[in-house]
């Protein structure tokens, strides 16, 4: 018997069921938990076990619960854990194609967490949403997203990704990206209201804005990354094309990669709340670890990771604690980031950030 906030999961063998995913199970229950009502009417996309969706039932508001399995032998399990946990919910053996073309009406929050990439998926979840839908996407096909795949992402993704230091934020920018591109169609738009990239996956939640205009303004913070391989400068440009411009710190060629998502990562407020909402619940103790290292993180487009920029300028180690602290005392704000360890979010350009780094 697994046990896992205020569930217990039968583990048959049948379904799949990733303990290390705990956190990003904690997440999504804080988040649901604190933005459900008692009429929300919630879809978890791919069940497996139920885990998700009987922790939603049990430890939020949302009672109108709809759990979708395609594998029948899991879908089995799903049903034995709805009942060993007495929870009412709606399983039903079916694809999210076939579901979301089956005639459903809207629903107010949908978790998709599938093995590996997103984009069979939301052009579809996409029929089943509407305005003010909350989207919780998982990821887990991180090499295609961080480029160690580059066909693979341009082919499934429509984006250039970049393979170096500041792949983690790339890749998640360029999830986010595709969903806001696929949302426009549906005449959609997004406002991200937390990201997390942690282990092997990158999560995604958003809340859908319907109008044209909405779409526009979402396609409007759409972009690219151009980084210059030679001094390591980096800069996010938005457009609908890049620019072949040269580096503007060595005067070198700089690459463009995307298009991603230039807009915020996340919403402060609501990050606020979650932590609060996390803080004196031991259960979720690494949770709010997290949550409280994204709450301090500065929503700066990419980061500066240290070691990165100390080998290049061929320096001796230097703390990214220090190097963050002779940023602010220049008056820079500048942040450690969840996305990537021993590396910066700050305000400066990299001449200063180099600045700093040869400072005795």
């Amino acid at each position: 018997m697994y046990i896992e906030g205020k569930a217990r999961i039968k583990d048959s063998g049948k379904a799949f069921l990733n303990p290390k995913a705990k956190v990003s199970r904690d997440l999504s229950v804080a988040y649901v938990s604190h933005l459900a009502k008692r009429d929300s009417a919630l879809l978890d996309s791919t069940a497996a076990t139920g885990i998700r969706g009987i922790r939603y039932a049990l430890e939020s508001k949302a009672r109108d619960l709809t759990l979708l399995e395609i594998n029948r032998a899991a879908h089995k399990a799903l049903k034995a854990n709805l009942l060993l946990n007495k929870v009412k919910a709606k399983a039903i053996n079916e694809s999210i194609q076939e579901f979301a073309n089956s005639g459903n009406g809207r629903f107010d929050f949908i978790d998709l967490d599938p093995f590996g990439g997103i984009t069979p998926y939301i052009y579809d979840l996409m029929k089943v949403s509407g305005d003010g839908t909350r989207l919780m996407v998982t990821a887990t096909d991180t090499a295609v997203l961080c480029g160690a795949d580059s066909k693979a992402c341009m082919k499934l993704y429509d984006s250039k990704p970049i393979h170096n230091e500041l792949c983690h934020e790339g890749g998640m920018r360029v999830m986010i990206g595709y969903i806001a591109r696929v949302a426009a169609q549906f005449d959609m738009g997004i406002d991200v209201e937390l990201s997390v990239s942690y282990m092997h996956y990158m999560r995604a939640f958003m809340r859908l804005k319907a109008g044209a205009s909405a779409a526009y303004a979402s396609l409007e913070k759409m972009g690219y990354l151009r980084y210059c391989d030679a001094c390591r400068n980096r800069e996010a440009e938005l457009g609908f094309l890049p620019r072949n411009s040269d580096c503007s710190n060595c005067g070198g060629r700089m690459a463009p990669y995307g298009r991603m998502w230039l807009g915020d990562l996340k919403d402060q407020k609501l990050v606020d709340s979650l932590c609060r909402k996390t803080k004196d619940d031991e259960r979720k103790g690494e949770a709010f670890k997290l949550l409280e290292l994204i709450k301090s993180e500065l929503d700066e487009r990419f980061y500066y990771h240290i070691p990165t920029m100390t080998k290049r300028y061929k320096l001796g180690s230097v703390s990214p604690y220090l190097v963050a602290k002779r940023l602010e005392e220049a008056g820079y704000s500048t942040s450690l980031t969840h996305m990537k360890g021993s590396a910066i979010k700050t305000g400066a350009g990299l001449g200063e950030v180099v600045k700093m780094l040869k400072s005795n």
